[in-house]
């Protein structure tokens, strides 16, 4: 979807959504910070500040994480080699962009560019109630029983929360579809609905078709995140990634945290 007129490799579909609208007009308007780092992949660049004089951290004094008497901070470095604690006291890359490439990779999506790295889920929830909406006016759409970041981080951006709550159908819970267009109806200008499958804590996932009828509604002209924190855990072919290749108006967050067992990585 084409923002400030540039052009944009994603989808075009659904023909009703359009991103730029839905942005902050501050956000919209920032002129993005850049740094040597972003053109150099590479070297020591002196206007980066970087301590000369090399980490603070021990490089040789490493013990065994086999040593009981090993403290975190040497068992973690006994997992680095001399070379790269030497090199601790560089910045890293700010675009990580071969870990991205392992990621889209991984999860069927075109290249890194699809691929948004953060400090876990929670951080990417909160950049999405910055970048798309704005304080004191804007109001998103959450379906209880969910996870209950998405109302205290609305909380936190002085967002207003408008709840569906899911039903149950066959024994286990689903969107209320009906209800939700009665409310995309009532309130078109809702920014952000967020969808959590499998559900935390309902355990439930919702079908890609369900989802698909959400992204294709006309009534709802905002952005669907689908939270996919437990989604290693569900059947194969379940995962809304496939849906980016799509459509222009969803976002799928997923996490290291569970399935891959990498809470601490953040």
């Amino acid at each position: 979807m084409p923002i400030l007129g540039l052009k944009s490799a994603g989808p075009s579909n659904p023909s009703h959504f359009s991103l730029e609208p839905l942005i902050r007009p501050n956000i919209l308007a920032l002129q993005p910070y850049r740094c040597a780092r972003d053109d150099y992949s590479v070297g020591v660049l002196l206007d980066a500040n970087e301590n000369a004089m090399g980490p603070s951290l021990p490089s040789l004094a490493k013990k065994s994480s086999d040593d009981e008497s090993a403290t975190v901070t040497t068992q973690t470095l006994s997992l680095l080699s001399d070379e790269e604690i030497a090199s601790l006291n560089r910045y890293p890359s700010p675009t990580h962009d071969e870990l991205k490439r392992a990621i889209a990779k991984f999860r069927g999506v075109p290249n890194e560019e699809w691929v948004f790295l953060g400090v876990g889920s929670d951080e990417v929830i909160d950049m999405l109630y910055r970048v798309l909406c704005v304080p004191g006016k804007d109001r998103v759409m959450t379906c209880p029983p969910t996870y209950g970041m998405y109302k205290v981080t609305a909380n936190v951006n002085d967002v207003g929360v408008l709840e569906v709550p899911l039903i149950t159908e066959g024994g286990a819970y689903q969107l209320d579809e009906e209800a939700m267009n009665s409310a995309f109806e009532a309130n078109p200008d809702l920014k952000i609905l967020f969808i959590c499958s499998p559900g935390n804590p309902t355990g439930t996932l919702i079908p890609l078709d369900a989802i698909k009828r959400v992204l294709e509604n006309p009534l709802f002209k905002g952005v669907v995140v689908v939270d996919e924190a437990y989604i290693d855990f569900a059947p194969e072919e379940h995962s809304a990634a496939s849906l980016v290749n799509e459509y222009a108006n969803v976002c799928v967050t997923q996490t290291l945290s569970k399935s891959f067992g990498l809470a601490a990585i953040r």
